[in-house]
């Protein structure tokens, strides 16, 4: 396939493997935070990540692989659970708005039948096969600071309860705000908590960094 050539990097949530996060145990700047966030810098110094961006203002997102094993009560919470993201995410009144649609969408989501802590399998993405992830991971595809694609993957590990936490994460970092937050003091603060999946609203500096992301026209 051709995200091949073009993949930048794969950034897994709260609930995979291979993590990337910064800690801090202390409130953050709104500077310091959006630059933590958007290009995994530290409070206070420089990005060790490129600036990715959409380059529209509406993206279509949809869920585009529900197989067998999420019949029932996971599609049904699948389902609510996306739908309070895009409503969440766009009343943010950021320069980026979501509306749903299934077929060929910008940020593509697959509920597929693997475990957690397994390999991808059955995703349709050549690059993505055999890669490892926990309970759900987002990969964004870009090239020259510019984000083409995302794909959002939930394996059958993750319980339900965490379906609405982990995909407003999940839809938030596909938008290019990829690295999360360690410590405690942001577990009941920021959606990009590393080591929390409680949180089910943007918190106030999430806005704030979404804003800055895409700021409003």
């Amino acid at each position: 396939m051709i995200w091949r050539a073009i993949v930048l990097w794969l950034a897994f949530s709260n609930h995979a493997v291979a993590q990337e996060f910064l800690r801090t145990d202390v409130a953050l700047s709104d500077d310091d935070f959006y630059n933590l966030v958007a290009c995994a810098a530290p409070p206070g110094g420089e990005c060790a990540k490129s600036i990715v961006r959409w380059p529209k203002d509406t993206l279509t997102i949809g869920i585009t692989k529900m197989e067998r094993a999420y019949l029932g009560g996971k599609k049904t919470r699948a389902e609510a659970s996306l739908t309070r993201a895009v409503d969440e995410i766009n009343a943010a009144n950021s320069g980026i708005q979501l509306t749903r649609n299934d077929s060929a969408p910008d940020i593509a989501i697959l509920f597929l039948d693997i475990p957690s802590r397994s390999q991808i399998k059955g995703s349709g993405f050549d690059v993505l096969e055999g890669t490892p992830i926990s309970g759900a991971g987002v990969r964004v595809f870009a090239k020259d600071g510019v984000i083409l694609k995302a794909v959002i993957i939930f394996t059958t590990g993750l319980q339900k309860r965490a379906y609405e936490s982990a995909m407003l994460e999940e839809i938030t970092q596909g938008l290019g705000l990829l690295t999360d937050i360690g410590g405690a003091y942001y577990e009941s603060r920021s959606i990009f908590s590393q080591s929390s999946n409680a949180l089910t609203k943007l918190g106030k500096q999430d806005i704030m960094a979404l804003g800055r992301h895409y700021p409003a026209r």
